[in-house]
């Protein structure tokens, strides 16, 4: 089973009756995560934050209708960025799905280290759309271009650094 930790503009947008309370004492090996709703260019996007890798997954173009099936279109979306990464291999994805479904959504769980990454990732997708111009590229390609990103919070030293693919890469291997 995977939780992701709804943000207040997320779970504002699920509404309150799509929420359930957590029980904190199982964990999933794969680790939870930490969701937001970003509105650029008059478009929703859902950004995803796993807690242990800090592996990125982005929804594009989210509707409130999409989110009768969110679960399907949660993991299909995820399962398609682990095979873009090279993460997985594609004919690891149904033994990966059954493994993570059911997804269940809560209530924020404050944790920091992942919100921060989290905005930070935000940040830089908003600048590299500016700048960079993103809009012809596709969402595998960019959310590919974050998670090959330096980041320091899954480590434990305070100069050891890391990108979220490697870290997932690592996550997978050990889980399976």
């Amino acid at each position: 089973m995977t939780t992701i930790y709804c943000s207040n503009k997320l779970k504002d947008f699920v509404g309150q009756t799509n929420l359930t309370t957590v029980d904190s004492s199982t964990e999933n090996k794969f680790g939870d995560w930490n969701g937001h709703l970003i509105i650029y260019d008059r478009e929703k996007y859902l950004m995803f934050i796993n807690n242990k890798t800090y592996y990125v997954v982005i929804l594009p173009r989210i509707k409130k209708a999409d989110l009768s099936k969110f679960d399907s279109i949660f993991i299909d979306r995820l399962i398609e960025q682990l095979t873009f990464d090279s993460v997985i291999e594609r004919t690891d994805a149904l033994i990966l799905m059954q493994r993570l479904l059911p997804v269940r959504l809560a209530r924020t769980n404050n944790d920091r280290k992942a919100i921060g990454t989290l905005n930070e990732f935000i940040y830089q997708f908003k600048v590299q759309h500016e700048f960079f111009d993103w809009r012809n590229k596709s969402i595998t390609y960019i959310n590919g271009k974050l998670n090959d990103t330096i980041v320091s919070a899954s480590r434990p030293g305070k100069r050891d650094y890391g990108r979220p693919i490697d870290d997932m890469k690592s996550l997978m291997n050990t889980s399976t």
